[in-house]
């Protein structure tokens, strides 16, 4: 009898015996990609022809793979829309991990309006939108102000029974903190907890898997992994499920589309495959706008930003040309200010270089 290791069996019970392929994926098409992994599995098919099967497989299909060793091959289907349906089952959490610049606020934003969309009684509750996404969306009207509400602290939603999404953009350090003993902390950690009472489907942002507080990443039910640079994965790999390890590494190859999806479900054990983000024109419109805001969101003043705001406005009115003395005499009336007409030219400058406007 063949001598196995206590990490094979491991690496077996997690990629194996507990896996199951996703409901997407056709019947006959999944009987394939079963027996494929039996045969490479028990020997019957040899690395190097698994790697001709698995490319083919690609190729024809869109599935990619991972070979974790000699006796197992993950195969990984491409979905667009299947992980909004396991999440929006039941009340859930899902954390979303990666470097930065990979995708995750476009992907946190495409996943959280997809369940605020299905939820037609809940609302959106925002933490953290250091990009100014979310008024983004409401000033381009892609949203009704009605259904979000963007936090400028970290305290929790009412109690009052109705389904919301939360979506943690950026947590700060006090939240994530392994040693955080601050009201907020410990609030975030009972919300986790009792996410199912609370009628919540909750997402957590974050860079480094290590850093996501340890109550808040214990009790997550989906994971999500977007493309990570070395000491981001290394970081990962350390913490996840001993089977897990070796398929994160395929996200060395994610582009900003892409998320490797963990997703339990009950009764049946847990799968595996490729997120695909697909976000559409509106919210990449949003996310551009959001940018520019972002850079004027530098402007210490929220005085001068509003003055600034209005400048534009009235320079920008194509239906009627404004003189400077004219914006000057609606600055003063509408702001209580009275700015020279140089003052206003220089205000004008300055608000188009920072938005980027010729």
């Amino acid at each position: 009898m063949k001598y196995r290791s206590r990490a094979k069996i491991e690496t077996d019970f997690w990629l194996h015996e507990v896996r199951f392929i996703p409901y997407f994926v056709p019947e006959k098409l999944k009987k394939l990609l079963i027996i494929f992994e039996h045969f490479y599995r028990i020997g019957k098919i040899n690395k190097q022809r698994i790697t001709i099967i698995a490319t083919y497989l690609k190729q024809k299909f869109g599935i990619d793979y991972r070979i974790i060793d000699e006796n197992q091959i993950v195969f990984l289907p491409r979905s667009s829309d299947a992980l909004v349906k396991y999440f929006a089952k039941y009340p859930n959490l899902m954390s979303i991990i990666g470097d930065r610049h990979s995708g995750k606020t476009i992907t946190a934003w495409k996943i959280a309006l997809d369940i605020l969309n299905r939820k037609k009684a809940a609302r959106l509750y925002v933490y953290g939108d250091v990009d100014a996404l979310g008024y983004a969306l409401i000033n381009e009207n892609l949203i009704d102000q009605k259904r979000i509400v963007v936090k400028e602290d970290y305290t929790l939603p009412p109690l009052d029974g109705k389904p919301k999404i939360i979506l943690y953009n950026e947590l700060s350090e006090a939240l994530m903190g392994k040693r955080a003993l601050s009201i907020e902390n410990i609030e975030l950690n009972l919300q986790a907890l009792r996410s199912r009472h609370l009628n919540a489907w909750i997402i957590y942002n974050v860079v480094r898997h290590g850093s996501l507080e340890s109550v808040l990443r214990e009790t997550t039910n989906i994971f999500l992994f977007k493309w990570m640079s070395g000491t981001i994965l290394k970081n990962a790999m350390n913490i996840v499920p001993l089977g897990w390890k070796e398929l994160l590494k395929i996200t060395m190859h994610f582009n900003q589309n892409e998320a490797l999806a963990i997703v339990p479900v009950v009764g049946k054990g847990t799968t595996f495959f490729i997120h695909e983000t697909n976000p559409p024109p509106w919210l990449l419109h949003a996310h551009s706008v959001a940018k520019k805001n972002q850079r004027l969101l530098m402007v210490k003043s929220e005085q001068e930003r509003r003055i600034m705001k209005r400048i534009a406005e009235l320079k920008m009115d194509q239906e009627r040309q404004w003189t400077n003395e004219e914006i000057r005499l609606i600055l003063k009336k509408e702001f209580g200010v009275d700015y020279s007409v140089r003052t206003i030219q220089n205000k004008w400058r300055k608000y188009r270089k920072i938005m980027e406007i010729e």
